[in-house]
């Protein structure tokens, strides 16, 4: 009988500890996932439509953060006037305009026109055009908004 409840015991050993390390697991269960927030909603281009792209405000800005910031947002961009595209230069005027409409059709060119920035020196190669080709500019017939 010894020999028995040996094995009974540690038969109840076994089983305790089982139980211990899984009930973290049962009870986080039992009481759901927690939600963050709500899911985004993905909006739906239907085959015939084409996506709109808004232009960004990048007048003020440095020229290497204005053609990043063009750039992320889907456009193309060149550079005209008598000021190269050098980094620390400062974006004056844009075509079109910022909040302008265009048709994603690949990448709508932005026209900007720079101005040396005082203080800091024109260094390395100009960058007068975005390193890929600009698709053909098409407006989106939108409203400003």
């Amino acid at each position: 009988m010894n020999r028995f409840a040996a094995y009974l015991a540690k038969f109840a050993a076994v089983v305790v500890v089982v139980a211990a390390a899984t009930a973290g697991g049962t009870w986080a269960a039992s009481h759901g996932v927690p939600v963050t927030g709500a899911t985004p909603k993905v909006p739906v281009v239907k085959p015939h439509q084409q996506a709109v792209l808004m232009v960004p405000d990048v007048r003020n800005l440095a020229f290497v953060f204005a053609k990043g910031q063009l750039e992320d947002a889907g456009f193309a961009w060149r550079v005209v006037g008598k000021v190269q595209g050098f980094p620390a230069n400062t974006v004056v005027a844009q075509t079109p305009s910022p909040g302008a409409k265009m048709l994603d059709n690949g990448a709508p060119v932005v026209v900007l026109t720079l101005e040396k920035t005082k203080g800091y020196p024109q260094t390395g190669e100009p960058q007068d055009s975005s390193p890929y080709a600009a698709s053909k500019d098409r407006p989106a017939g939108l409203a400003k908004g």
